[in-house]
């Protein structure tokens, strides 16, 4: 995967002070949050100075206090993991973020497979609200959503951006910007690149109009997921983790 910049220490130490009070400092707490995202197989990404993975927690031990996580895609990368003092973990599952730093992994063996342990981090950040990262999405070879309208006329619009929370339509035509807030689309279908269809039941969320700089007028309408499934859940965060690395990489 590309490589995305560990957060400088600075930048760290102004999110615990901005973020103190959804910080989990002791062993008992920090498990708690750990032993669910195990339970649900829920994805994180795990940065190094020099390269990221997308993994998933395999086991925790309280007692030992120490973290065993999944062998990454990647060789290279799980290489520039090992040798990294620090690393920076992150997740969003169900849209509620999760954050912390531990020091250096090394590489064991879990089931008879490669994985990487680490100790637990000092302190560990759960926030208890919702709050999901979108990205936008690529312009010269578009992702569209395909579904269709109650009447049974079919759509297919551009995806104007996308997070784990829902994602947003661009349009030229108004009929779905006129919709009713909270109308449901079941079984939309998610083009996300060569080879890669997911469906999705929506929920229209916000509907608004754009002008553009030459007077044109465009639609742009959000929409929530509703129950989103485990499996689409890491397909999208694995989407939008290599999204925002290209666009980073990009910009730099």
């Amino acid at each position: 995967m590309l490589a995305e910049p560990l957060p400088h220490a600075s930048d760290i130490e102004k999110f615990a002070e901005d973020h103190e009070r959804f910080a989990r400092h002791t062993p008992p707490e920090i498990s708690i949050v750990l032993r669910t995202l195990v339970q649900r197989r829920d994805m994180l990404t795990v940065t190094s100075g020099r390269g990221q993975i997308v993994t998933q927690l395999l086991e925790i031990d309280v007692r030992a206090a120490r973290i065993v996580f999944d062998w990454g895609g990647v060789e290279s990368d799980n290489r520039a993991l090992l040798e990294a003092r620090q690393l920076y973990f992150k997740g969003a599952p169900d849209g509620v973020r999760v954050e912390f730093t531990t020091l250096a992994a090394h590489a064991v063996t879990y089931e008879g497979r490669q994985a990487f342990e680490v100790s637990f981090p000092e302190k560990l950040y759960h926030f208890q609200r919702r709050e999901y990262f979108r990205v936008p999405t690529p312009i010269l070879e578009p992702f569209y959503a395909k579904g269709a309208f109650a009447d049974g006329e079919s759509f297919s619009y551009e995806v104007h951006d996308l997070s784990l929370g829902g994602l947003a339509l661009r349009m030229d035509t108004p009929r779905l910007a006129q919709t009713e807030p909270g109308t449901l689309f079941n079984d939309v279908v998610l083009h996300l690149g060569p080879g890669a269809a997911l469906p999705v039941d929506l929920e229209l969320v916000s509907p608004r109009t754009v002008t553009t700089p030459r007077g044109d007028v465009r639609y742009v309408v959000g929409f929530r997921f509703v129950r989103l499934s485990g499996a689409a859940e890491s397909v999208l965060q694995r989407l939008i983790t290599r999204m925002e690395a290209k666009r980073r990489s990009l910009s730099a």
